[in-house]
């Protein structure tokens, strides 16, 4: 609750499940997700691995409507990378928040704090960007089942039509009879996206 208090305090608003979010513009949200582990053995201990992303909506609302599902207002993230590897390139390591020692704790805290407001919101509000979040998509950063419905239709938004077909053909092709799911799923996907595009290109 300590470190809820300790994000709010900076701008952030505590969303359910852990989350919190923070709004750059009508379009765009950073968000943080407080991942956490209890270590076996150690009760009242906490591993924290606070992870930072960025949602934009736009192109968020039309993934939901080309795959068919509900809209959310702030889950999941466009783009999303753990707070330690911002802050931290090459240190693998999490924040250990332990049930009985507050002082120790508001050390610790601090630190996330301070690595979320010189690494965290950084990286979100650069990547609250269409275009630099297309780059970033196309790019895939190890998210591959997250970005290749993203990066077609971030392209399509920034009107890179031939760029977004390109992109979806090249997987199609690799997913040549490949059966099931989520081989289908993405057939499906992309062939209703090929017809927006074809109908969003008649209009311009």
């Amino acid at each position: 609750m300590a470190l809820y208090d300790a994000l709010v305090d900076i701008g952030f608003r505590k969303r359910a499940d852990g989350i919190f979010t923070m709004a750059f513009d009508s379009d765009s949200l950073g968000i943080l997700g407080l991942n956490y582990a209890s270590r076996a053995g150690i009760p009242g201990q906490l591993n924290m691995n606070p992870v930072c992303g960025v949602r934009v909506q736009q192109i968020e609302r039309q993934v939901a409507e080309l795959r068919g599902q509900k809209f959310h207002q702030y889950f999941p993230p466009t783009v999303s990378d753990p707070l330690h590897y911002l802050a931290r390139p090459g240190v693998a390591s999490n924040w250990v928040l332990f049930r009985d020692t507050p002082e120790a704790n508001a050390v610790v805290i601090a630190d996330i704090v301070n690595c979320v407001e010189t690494a965290g919101l950084p990286y979100m509000r650069k990547m609250a960007n269409l275009g630099t979040m297309a780059q970033a998509l196309v790019a895939d950063g190890g998210r591959r089942w997250q970005t290749v419905f993203r990066a077609p239709v971030a392209l399509w938004l920034l009107n890179r039509d031939a760029e977004a077909m390109s992109y979806m053909d090249a997987l199609l092709a690799e997913f040549d009879n490949k059966p099931g799911e989520p081989y289908d799923g993405y057939r499906n996907f992309a062939s209703t996206l090929k017809r927006r595009i074809a109908e969003s290109a008649a209009l311009r």
